[in-house]
């Protein structure tokens, strides 16, 4: 329950900057996290030592003036993972934060005519899906009263049966 507030709160946080409309819900069903150091996301990113890491974003990190997205590096880390969906960097604990989930709910409050995610409920959630559930599939989109963008991601098993 306490990584569904936080996840909620960094996605908030994350939006916040871009625009005046909220996520209004971000239930991101965790299945696993997996932590790593600033300084390894780094190295792994810029190709060499970072002496002098900072903060810049709930998704990127200053590293000796480069600024990197981590989701790359969580890409790379967790490439065998199907449910992998977002990366967060923390900056209380100096982490890296590699996220997998097998189902996102997410509702957005829309800005106007001018908002990228409304125009289209399609594209809109396929605009979230990049940042908040990377390897899922979109099963659902709607917006409802030209108010509310609706997106629900989940794991599908993409086997194909051969029983002929």
């Amino acid at each position: 329950m306490i990584y569904r507030i936080w996840a909620c709160l960094l996605v908030c946080l994350f939006f916040a900057q871009a625009s005046h409309a909220k996520i209004i819900k971000d239930e991101h069903y965790i299945t696993s996290s997996y932590k790593y150091s600033w300084k390894e996301a780094c190295r792994f990113l810029t190709k060499r030592d970072s002496p002098l890491i900072a903060y810049k974003s709930v998704d990127s990190l200053d590293c000796m003036g480069k600024t990197v997205k981590v989701i790359s590096f969580c890409d790379d880390k967790q490439v065998t993972n199907p449910y992998f969906t977002r990366a967060i960097v923390s900056n209380a604990k100096k982490q890296v934060i590699c996220q997998s989930a097998k189902r996102v709910i997410l509702k957005w409050e829309c800005e106007g005519k001018e908002d990228k995610y409304c125009v289209d409920p399609e594209v809109g959630c396929f605009l979230f899906k990049e940042r908040l559930a990377r390897r899922l599939k979109l099963v659902h989109h709607s917006i409802t009263d030209k108010k509310y963008l609706n997106c629900y991601f989940e794991y599908q098993n993409n086997k194909l049966n051969l029983n002929i």
